[in-house]
């Protein structure tokens, strides 16, 4: 289907249920699904439930039964091309099916980084920001240390 522009974007005509309570995500998100419904379409596929709220050490994660969290205090303290590539990370984690799959490992972030850079974000800066802040994967809170 084609979309003029990211406001003509209806959420819960792409998500299975919506819980996002601020403008800031709101908006982001309909970004970011503009882009990636070039590459395929968004409304034919869909994603599964999304929810905005506070995370635990992550920006976003997407859970063993499909829901999708995204923290919008920590997604806003990125410039606005990262926090659209650690969405896109994320909703690439749902539409490749890794919340089905048992354990979560390097190669579904591989898998979930080719898929969101294949899409048209930024991917290789989103991952410099976490290397510079030592976190390898920070959905999974899986830490780095650098000596």
């Amino acid at each position: 289907m084609r979309i003029e522009n990211h406001e003509a974007i209806e959420l819960d005509k792409v998500f299975a249920d919506v819980e996002i309570e601020t403008p800031y995500l709101e908006k982001i998100l309909k970004k970011v699904l503009f882009i990636i419904n070039g590459a395929m379409d968004i409304f034919s596929n869909g994603f599964g439930p999304i929810h905005e709220g506070r995370i635990f050490g992550n920006e976003g994660v997407v859970t063993e039964t499909g829901d999708i969290y995204l923290d919008s205090k920590k997604l806003q303290k990125h410039d606005e091309d990262v926090a659209m590539a650690i969405i896109a990370h994320e909703l690439a984690h749902y539409h490749l099916g890794h919340y089905k799959k048992t354990g979560r490992d390097s190669e579904n972030q591989k898998e979930a980084d080719d898929l969101a850079k294949q899409w048209g974000f930024n991917i290789d800066k989103m991952r410099e920001i976490f290397r510079l802040r030592g976190i390898q994967n920070s959905w999974l809170g899986e830490r780095m240390t650098q000596r």
